[in-house]
Parts: C-alpha cells; sequence; structure tokens
C-alpha cells in the first residue's frame, strides 16, 4: 500500500462527519465529482470499501470505514498537534533558555521578579538557570554556552555579546565586628585609604568597573588588596575573619547574614553605584528573542534612567574586548 496523503483523511472525515457528498464538498471548498474521485482513490489504496452510497449523495459507513475513521481522526490531530509545536518553536514560543545569574540577583528576588512572569507567558520555554561570575557569564554567552545572563555591566559589551542594564544598586562597606570604624554610621572613601581590603579575584573584576576600585577612585588612593576571592560569600568569610575590609554590593547587605560581619553606608557624594545588564547573544534563538523584548520592559533607558544596547555588528575596541576575544579563542 503506498503513502497515504494527508487531505484524503481530510476528505473521509468531512464525508463521515456529513454523510452527504454533496454537503461535504461544501465543507471541503471542491465539487461533489473531484470528492467522489479522491475518496475512490483512497479506497482503491486501502483495497476496502469505506463508504456505501444512498440515492446520488447521501452515504453510509462500512464496518472498515468506521475503524478507519477512528485511526483518520487520530492522524489529523496528530498532524494538527506536530504543525502547532513546529509553529510554536519558529516562534519561539516553545524551546529552551540557557541563562546566567550572579548569587546577588537571585538572593535578592530580582531573578523571580524578571523571570517568573515570562515563565507564565510562556510555559513551554523551558529556563535552565546557571549561577556564574560575570565574566564566566561573557564568556559563556560569547561561546553559545548561555543564551543570556544577569551579570555586572561590562565597561565594554565584546564582540558577539549585546545588553542593557536593568537594576542599579549602591555600595556599601563590609567590616569585620568591632572594627574601630564601625563606631560612625557612615565611612567616607577617605577614611579607609589605609585599610587591607578583601576582593574579587582579578579575572571576576577584569573587564568590569571594580568595586573596590570604584570606591578608592572617590578617596584618591591606591587599594591595598591583601586577598582575593572569587564570589562575594568567600570574601565576606573572609572580611568576617578579620583578614581585611570589603566593598560589596547593596544588595548583599539585605540578603546576606555573618554573624561576624557588619555593613556601612560609604558617605560619598555621589554615591559609588553598580550597574547589573541583562547580556545576550547577538545571534539569539527564536526563545531567547522572547525572553530578550521582555527584558526591554525592565531597561533603564536615557541618562539617569540607563542605556540602550549598542547596534549589531559594531565591536568594542577595548583592552577589555582584546582579551575577551583572546580567550574565547
Amino acid at each position: 500500500m503506498s503513502k497515504i496523503e494527508s487531505r484524503l483523511f481530510h476528505y473521509f472525515v468531512a464525508v463521515a462527519e456529513e454523510l452527504h457528498f454533496a454537503q461535504a464538498a461544501e465543507r471541503l471548498g471542491i465539487t461533489p465529482p473531484t470528492l467522489t474521485q479522491q475518496i475512490q482513490k483512497l479506497e482503491r489504496e486501502l483495497g476496502v470499501k469505506l463508504l456505501k452510497r444512498r440515492g446520488n449523495t447521501k452515504v453510509v459507513i462500512t464496518d472498515a470505514g468506521l475503524r478507519f475513521l477512528a485511526g483518520a481522526r487520530e492522524v489529523l490531530r496528530h498532524i494538527e498537534e506536530t504543525t502547532t509545536v513546529a509553529r510554536k518553536a519558529g516562534r519561539g514560543e516553545l524551546g529552551r533558555i540557557e541563562l546566567g545569574f550572579m548569587l546577588s540577583v537571585s538572593s535578592a528576588g530580582l531573578l523571580d521578579n524578571w523571570i517568573g512572569p515570562f515563565e507564565q507567558a510562556n510555559p513551554a520555554i523551558e529556563i535552565a538557570t546557571h549561577r556564574l561570575g560575570s565574566m564566566a557569564q561573557v564568556l559563556a554567552v560569547m561561546t553559545d554556552k548561555l543564551d543570556a545572563g544577569f551579570a555586572r555591566t561590562p565597561t565594554k559589551y565584546p564582540s558577539g555579546v549585546r545588553g542593557f542594564e536593568v537594576y542599579r544598586q549602591g555600595m556599601a562597606l563590609a567590616l569585620p565586628r568591632k572594627h574601630p570604624l564601625l563606631r560612625h554610621k557612615a565611612i567616607s572613601p577617605a577614611m579607609i585609604a589605609r585599610e587591607a581590603f578583601v576582593g574579587l579575584s582579578h579575572e571576576l573584576d577584569f573587564g568590569f568597573l571594580s568595586y573596590t576600585g570604584a570606591v578608592a577612585a572617590i578617596g584618591d588612593f591606591t587599594p591595598r588588596v591583601v586577598r582575593r576571592e572569587d564570589d562575594f560569600i568567600a570574601v565576606l568569610g573572609y572580611v568576617a575573619r578579620g583578614h581585611g575590609i570589603a566593598v560589596v554590593p547593596e544588595l548583599l547587605t539585605k540578603t546576606t547574614t555573618f554573624s561576624n560581619v557588619i555593613f556601612r553606608n560609604i558617605a560619598a557624594d555621589p554615591a559609588p553605584r553598580m550597574s547589573i545588564s541583562f547580556l545576550y547573544s547577538s545571534d539569539p534563538s527564536s526563545s531567547a528573542k522572547l525572553l530578550i523584548r521582555h527584558m526591554q520592559h525592565h531597561a533603564l533607558r536615557n541618562g539617569g534612567k540607563g542605556t540602550t544596547p549598542p547596534p549589531d555588528g559594531t565591536p568594542p575596541k577595548s583592552l577589555a574586548h582584546q582579551v575577551f576575544s583572546r580567550i574565547a579563542a
């Protein structure tokens, strides 16, 4: 038996449901003689009689026709579902997104605020989240291991990566309990010029405005960094043990608890601030495009309210971009 064309299933189901050739032909938008020829073709290919005529137009379904009808409806349902899935996938409504995030973004509830509504609106898109540092996210987007991520805003977006700011946060000082500066409610950058600092590793800071460096620049001093760690939880652990003080995102002061760490505001005008950006590939998947459009509603815009993404195909010329490119290669 040759393969049966899907339209023949449509024709047979229409006749079986109408039990009338003329009415079925009108429903299908074809002439009754054409419909008759197509049903006869189907019966020849199957080698069985599916319908019996009564008069010129009325029909009855044979036992074989009744069994075939159930299967024909199932075939058409499967074709419709498969077509719908393909169309949804083409529009990005069905797929998977690999998404990076920083610890502070998750612990502050920002990730849920941003991604929760998107997941509700797009239940057929699976989002796999990965906790990664900012540098790791940028490199993962560059090498197509991530579709997007929430990271510190880089000084320049390297080739293959785009992004826009979605959140700005202040900075705070983390000091070990019993530190003499804790008698002050707010501490100026000049007051910490001689302090030992615990900071992020060079790899994590490179290509991004350094937390410690930003405060040191305001106080016009070179920070003495005695230890560097891969994440702020480790940094705060060393602060708690008295190895030094640290400049941390303000978000951590609300979401992290260390019994031997006390946070203080930084007395500076303007206050030092860091921004979080939504990063994504310059060649996004269909599903990622939907997420990008969703996140654009959260984008900060126009000077004090944020920045816009750089145009496609405009590779930054910075030293950070050159190093990113060498690492990715």
